[in-house]
């Protein structure tokens, strides 16, 4: 079987859990959990960032027949001429692709006659309509419901997002399937590394802090977790946010002067991916007070590391973490600061949760990710 992995209309490095999803997929084609041959469909960036991401059965393959730019307006620009003109976007496909999946959401290319898995992650626009503008709105009913209905199977990784799927886009429930996503294993565990002290040292990392690592975007509910901290009676305890912080970073250092904080908070923007185990690992807690998840694969991690959980029970949350984290309404600032209170201020139920947290992560894997992905493409083929 030969699969079309398409990521044309990928930015590296720009968005979270999508690109979580196709690394780790990637990472178990190679290794041979796949199938027997993948074309990853790369725009000139993704050439550039998955040069060593590829071997054995994965190959990258330019498209040079599609060119997305590099903002907001060339993409939507790049991403409309393929939508009106499809045959134009996939002339430099391989011929001989017998799936086609499209694990960033966006269906480029089309190739008609072509078994095709559209991969979506979350329905956020029809849940918090409020979060975006009009057009982010339009563009979203038109990229991501679109892409849900003209699937031949839709993929989602929960199944708090696959009952969206088909209630809110109108995707049969026959054609939507979700496949949790995996967590890397030998990135993400509980022993500290060599390089951890040296880590902690570069970052300044406090001795007692608790954590929220997520991009600055409203859905994040970074406001209502700084009024949170704010209230805790715990001068020596910090708070560390880290993630892209997209123009908002600077209300947040200034609600938290505001409120008292200021010196207790700090933002430690985007940090490398082998900076994060070590932030987990040194942690007193997470807090996790995001409005909306598709998936949430920071708790996981979290809890891979030994951190003890305190998290948001909306979107796919409750589903993903269940009973190994300790659970909060994220709309209330007072249930934030009490579950952060609590979370560190008692070292027993901060054991009971390491424990419980180290036995649910261990059942997200990668490689029971890829095999589901194959049975699917199988399934495709047979429709």
């Amino acid at each position: 079987m030969h699969v079309a992995f398409s990521l044309l209309t990928l930015f590296p490095g720009r968005v979270g859990g999508s690109e979580s999803n196709v690394r780790g997929l990637l990472r178990e084609y190679v290794a041979g959990n796949g199938p027997e041959r993948v074309t990853v469909l790369a725009n000139a960036p993704v050439m550039d960032a998955y040069r060593e991401r590829v071997g054995g059965p994965v190959a990258l393959h330019r498209v040079h027949s599609y060119r997305q730019g590099d903002g907001s307006l060339t993409r939507l620009a790049a991403m409309t001429t393929a939508a009106v003109a499809p045959r134009v976007a996939a002339r430099d496909v391989p011929r001989d692709v017998d799936v086609l999946h499209h694990p960033v959401t966006v269906p480029v290319p089309r190739l008609p006659g072509v078994p095709t898995l559209t991969t979506v992650y979350d329905l956020q626009h029809h849940e918090l309509p409020g979060f975006f503008s009009r057009g982010e709105r339009a563009f979203r009913r038109w990229a991501y419901d679109g892409a849900a209905r003209a699937a031949d199977l839709v993929l989602t990784s929960s199944e708090y997002s696959r009952e969206r799927l088909v209630e809110l886009a109108g995707v049969a429930p026959e054609r939507a399937v979700a496949v949790h996503m995996g967590i890397d294993h030998e990135r993400f565990v509980p022993a500290p590394t060599a390089a951890d002290a040296t880590i902690a040292q570069r970052l300044s990392l406090p001795e007692r802090y608790v954590v929220y690592p997520a991009n600055l975007w409203p859905h994040k509910n970074h406001e209502r977790l700084v009024s949170a901290f704010a209230a805790l009676d715990d001068p020596d305890l910090e708070l560390l946010l880290t993630g892209q912080d997209y123009g908002r970073a600077g209300a947040l250092v200034e609600q938290a002067r505001r409120l008292g904080a200021g010196s207790r908070i700090r933002h430690l923007g985007y940090l490398e991916p082998e900076d994060v185990p070590a932030l987990y690992r040194r942690a007193t807690a997470m807090v996790f007070p995001s409005l909306y998840e598709g998936f949430g694969s920071p708790p996981l991690e979290a809890m891979a590391c030994g951190c003890p959980v305190a998290c948001s029970t909306r979107g796919s949350l409750a589903e993903v973490v269940g009973g190994a984290g300790l659970h909060f309404d994220p709309e209330s600032v007072e249930e934030i600061a009490a579950a952060t209170t609590r979370i560190v201020e008692d070292a027993a139920l901060r054991s009971t949760l390491r424990a419980r947290g180290l036995e649910r992560a261990a059942e997200f894997t990668w490689e029971a990710a890829a095999r589901r992905h194959v049975e699917l493409y199988e399934r495709a083929l047979r429709l």
